[in-house]
């Protein structure tokens, strides 16, 4: 059994604490992927794994001592686990800010990740191992700070009842991206000035922002696009059967007066091409998105800023269980007055829209 100075033990304790943390931090949010299938879950998930198995390794290799055949195999193990810690922050950071991943920013992640990986593999000095530590210390600090201006620009444009909570997953985000890098340049350069509680400190950055990812889904989803309302209408007759609205301040035309033009262009373009009904109408500063029930002659559209695969899955979702709540009554359309309870339906298939006022 290795003898530890009592700095060393101290970080081992440390390590085991953040661990066990950023451990908790994955299967709180994949634990919200498994149940709500968002794609920013799962790439978050994936990042909080891989910054686990870092520090893991790394926590293992020092309980071996410095510069032992362990310790290095270990310290190997800690730098290829950041592979995928930062391939999930990158596609996050897509995800969050467009909607979709970046191919050509990937890609090139994927290349550095792969020749450092490469170095790290043929490695066999322990003097040599400050090479990778640098390139991925220089990748965690860009995609970090990234993420946190990022986290940043959707604390400005939630709308207020989430203020308070962009600001919590701001702080977070300052702990890992920006107090734990400075905490861990004080603890290198002074090793006896503090306590090494960095890692701790990027774990309970990291438990912040994943417990309220976890529960407050809308702040994936309020840079990628704007949904301003929610239509149902009959198709035979063109009448509004259902509104709902996310932002209020937008000005719009009458619903019934929308839905006939709808309908009518609608089944122009049906008559006139023989390719079915219309399911998208892009503008250039908005995209109509339509879902058309089989069996019924009612029609669900979603006005939004933005096309976006979650919107068609949620507007999908929504247009089933329409139907199925109200089969009957949508018999008797022309009385919109039967379908106000819709608004559950709503709350269930879009739980990701924030609300504006």
């Amino acid at each position: 059994m290795v003898s530890l100075d009592s700095l060393t033990s101290i970080k081992v304790i440390s390590g085991s604490i953040a661990a066990v943390l950023l451990f908790t931090d994955f299967l709180i949010v994949f634990r919200q992927y498994l149940k709500k299938k968002y794609s920013p879950s799962l790439y978050l998930s994936l990042a909080w794994l891989g910054f686990f198995l870092e520090v893991l390794f790394s926590t293992i290799a020092l309980s071996f001592g410095l510069n032992t055949d362990l310790w290095l195999l270990f310290q190997k193990f800690s730098y290829l686990s950041l592979t995928p810690g930062f391939l999930g922050i990158l596609a996050l950071y897509d995800s969050i800010s467009r909607d979709s991943i970046e191919p050509k920013s990937f890609a090139l992640l994927i290349f550095v990740l792969g020749a450092n990986s490469l170095i790290i593999s043929v490695i066999t000095d322990y003097n040599l191992m400050i090479i990778p530590n640098i390139i991925v210390k220089c990748i965690g600090l860009i995609i970090s700070n990234a993420t946190f201006i990022l986290y940043i620009q959707i604390y400005r444009r939630v709308p207020q009842s989430l203020k308070r909570l962009a600001l919590l997953n701001v702080i977070g985000s300052f702990f890992v991206s920006v107090l734990f890098v400075i905490v861990n340049i004080v603890e290198s350069a002074f090793p006896n000035l503090i306590p090494p509680v960095a890692r701790i400190i990027e774990a309970v950055g990291a438990l912040i922002q994943a417990s309220i990812f976890s529960r407050y889904e809308q702040l994936f989803y309020v840079l990628p696009f704007k949904v301003q309302k929610l239509i149902v209408y009959g198709t035979s007759k063109g009448i509004s059967l259902f509104t709902y609205e996310w932002s209020k301040s937008e000005r719009f035309i009458d619903e019934d007066m929308f839905t006939s033009i709808l309908q009518g262009v609608g089944m122009i373009v049906n008559e006139s091409l023989k390719k079915g009904n219309v399911q998208e109408i892009k503008m250039e500063q908005g995209v109509l998105l339509i879902s058309h029930d089989d069996t019924h002659p009612v029609a669900s559209v979603l006005i939004a800023s933005k096309s976006s695969q979650v919107l068609r899955d949620g507007l999908t979702a929504f247009a089933r269980q329409f139907v199925k709540m109200f089969e009957v009554s949508l018999d008797h359309a022309e009385k919109p007055e039967r379908f106000n309870n819709a608004i559950g339906l709503v709350h269930s298939c879009f739980p990701f829209i924030p609300q504006y006022e």
